[in-house]
């Protein structure tokens, strides 16, 4: 089998995950303050952004997502869409999606090999379908999101807490998913407070929503996303 890591279909260089922003108007401030936000956190360090909106209109998001894209291009920081699978093959932009969005087979048949998609994982077996996928030479997705780390009130739909180390924890999906030479970042209660801890573990970033949309204004946004990143880069360093 070869490995999903060397799938020439992938885009290449890969990103760098260390730190991926999620967006959340209700946390932002509005719709309106999105942009800013996410401009100022890419400022601190963010390294790849999420356009997540699951209440606004399609013509809506389209309009939003083309916006975030076109302002984001000169940064080279790449914009994946929430489950909007239809306008990220319009705009030709990435993708991400849950377990219970649209399935990944038919996801990855819908976008170009230029498009990325990133998947929600919170167990083995789901990583276990993944391999059995690439074995019969479907392109693997390019990123893992793994959790939640720990529940949170911005994402209710979830079921039970990961935690960093342990059985059936990031730290193990992790690690598993990198057998298939996939990349991770964590999600879910990502913060200062175990942004050290997720270091020392396989993943390759942090994936934060609150930590960044909730600071409170653009400079703070900026100050949050150059602590998360420190803390990250230097204690992965180290490890």
């Amino acid at each position: 089998m070869t490995p999903a890591s060397a799938d020439t279909r992938r885009p290449s260089p890969a990103p760098d995950w260390s730190l991926y922003l999620v967006t959340d108007p209700d946390l932002g401030g509005g719709r309106d303050a999105v942009r800013p936000l996410v401009s100022a956190a890419v400022s601190g360090g963010v390294s790849v952004v999420q356009l997540r909106d699951k209440h606004l209109d399609p013509a809506g998001f389209t309009a939003r997502a083309a916006e975030l894209a076109a302002a984001l291009r000169p940064t080279g920081v790449p914009l994946f869409l929430n489950d909007r699978v239809d306008i990220a093959a319009e705009l030709g932009l990435h993708l991400h999606i849950g377990q219970d969005d649209m399935d990944y087979v038919g996801a990855r048949a819908t976008l170009p090999d230029t498009s990325m998609i990133g998947l929600s994982v919170d167990r083995h077996e789901q990583i276990d379908e993944l391999q059995r996928l690439v074995g019969l030479g479907v392109r693997p997705p390019d990123v893992l999101g793994l959790g939640p780390v720990h529940l949170t009130d911005t994402k209710t739909n979830t079921g039970r807490a990961l935690g960093v180390t342990g059985p059936g924890s990031v730290s193990e999906l992790a690690a598993h998913a990198l057998t298939l030479g996939i990349p991770s970042v964590a999600i879910g209660g990502v913060g200062t407070g175990n942004a050290t801890a997720l270091a020392h573990t396989p993943v390759a970033g942090l994936c934060v929503v609150s930590a960044i949309m909730a600071a409170g204004s653009t400079s703070a946004a900026t100050t949050a996303a150059r602590q998360l990143l420190s803390l990250f880069t230097t204690s992965k360093e180290a490890s």
